[in-house]
């Protein structure tokens, strides 16, 4: 087994300007131009994701201000520029360009407008390239079985902020204090939604956000999902997400989106270690066996569907989980997508498939059925195989502050962090497309990857 090496620095370099993405994020924002003359827009969205790879601004200043460093980048973004048919060369004899003239055109990056036209771009021309890896292609898989590379997951990170709070004088206005399972933390909460293919150096960051709200990072996760289903359409068939997502939360992305939620089910409540589900009623399952009406109650409980009986003293007893036979999915006008799920009702008299719906049913008060009955749930063993891709949304985040000075954000509010997070994901995609190009293995569809 080949160990994974991390990429070295010049590898960096060479995959950031050999990628399209810089110069496709600077034509969508052409009215910026007239403001870079002596380094064009594309060359200031390169240095933020240097900045990255040498952790701040002041070490790539350093960088570039010896030796031959900033007449290579020179070439290196020129050779890239005449390859993009929208791509603005730059003058190789153009002073260095250091971090006072970055942090000028940043913060017009950084208005309202252009940062929302870099998000949605930004999302546009990375479903581009993911499409250009193998990924979100609308081939292989099923509702049933949805396959990994059509399926994008995500997750939110709290990035303290650049000065102390104990620092009156200078304070992140944008910062507050967000609760985690861990505890208390004080910063800005950054979403980013991603898709990966199987092997290292084939993730491509897809959006980037901020919880606009404290404690509402669900909805900022499924305004970027959105984003992201806006571009890729049906090629996504489901999302892995934390406990962040409930009832209310599987429902719109199921309903609107029509995307399979893949996540684990809130306990209701604990016992010592051990996490108890509630079970919510589904109903009972008539079929006629011979001349006798036989009847089955089904409940749903941590995700699963259960046949429910009982013992000898008159208490509930739960079956097996039920084993999933199929997923259906319908578009039903105004009410959006509707999914059925098929069971298979193990009766002892004549074995048959049911169909239960994960959606609210009329009588049902709230979002109990989505938030406890899922499509694909922990008890089937397609389940680890899409939900172990939520330990890379991990890495991301992880990965994303290890280019941090003492785990602190590189500038000083919200709009300039999810700047700096998008640089990141430039970053990231760049080395993935220069993987997809540099290697043997040929990734031109979703049947080349391997089989789930």
């Amino acid at each position: 087994m080949t160990r994974y090496r991390p990429p070295a620095v010049a590898e960096q370099l060479e995959a950031l300007f050999a990628c399209p993405l810089i110069h496709d994020l600077a034509a969508e924002l052409s009215d910026l131009t007239r403001r870079t003359r002596r380094h064009p827009l594309a060359m200031h969205l390169a240095y933020g994701a240097m900045a990255r790879v040498y952790r701040s601004s002041n070490r790539l200043d350093a960088e570039l201000l010896s030796g031959d460093t900033w007449a290579h980048v020179v070439e290196l973004y020129n050779k890239g520029a005449a390859r993009h048919p929208l791509g603005v060369e730059m003058d190789p004899n153009a002073p260095v360009l250091l971090a006072d003239t970055y942090r000028h055109v940043r913060e017009h990056l950084t208005s309202e407008e252009n940062l929302e036209v870099l998000q949605v771009a930004f999302t546009t021309h990375s479903v581009a390239l993911a499409r250009g890896t193998g990924l979100l292609l609308p081939t292989g898989g099923s509702r049933t079985r949805p396959h990994p590379s059509r399926t994008i997951y995500g997750d939110g990170t709290v990035v303290r902020p650049l000065y102390n709070r104990a620092d009156h004088g200078r304070q992140d206005p944008d910062a507050e204090e967000h609760t985690r399972h861990d505890g208390q933390i004080y910063g800005n909460n950054l979403v980013a939604i991603a898709v990966r293919g199987p092997l290292a150096q084939q993730r491509v960051v897809l959006a980037v956000g901020r919880v606009q709200e404290r404690g509402h990072e669900a909805d900022e996760a499924i305004r970027l999902i959105r984003q992201v289903h806006a571009v890729a359409g049906d090629a996504i068939q489901a999302v892995v997400y934390d406990g962040a997502f409930r009832g209310v939360h599987h429902e719109t992305l199921m309903s609107e989106l029509g995307l399979i939620v893949v996540n684990k089910v809130h306990a209701g409540r604990r016992v010592g270690d051990e996490r108890v589900h509630r079970q919510v009623p589904l109903g009972e399952w008539s079929h006629v066996v011979g001349r006798r009406t036989c009847t089955h109650t089904l409940v749903a409980q941590n995700g699963s569907i259960h046949e429910v009986s009982f013992d000898d003293g008159g208490g509930l007893v739960l079956s097996e989980p039920l084993v999933r036979k199929q997923v259906r999915r319908y578009e039903r006008g105004k009410e959006g997508w509707r999914f059925t799920l098929g069971i298979t009702i193990t009766c002892p008299r004549d074995p048959f498939v049911g169909w239960i719906s994960p959606h609210p049913q009329p009588g049902e008060r709230g979002y109990g059925r989505p938030d406890q009955l899922r499509l694909l749930p922990e008890s089937d063993k397609h389940f680890p195989v899409l939900y172990g891709i939520r330990n890379d949304s991990e890495s991301i985040n992880a990965g994303y502050k290890r280019t941090l000075i003492a785990d602190r954000a590189s500038g000083k509010g919200w709009r300039r962090q999810v700047l700096d997070l998008m640089s990141w994901g430039l970053l990231s995609n760049s080395l993935a497309a220069y993987s997809a190009d540099t290697s043997t293995t040929s990734f031109g569809s979703a049947a080349d990857l391997p089989p789930v």
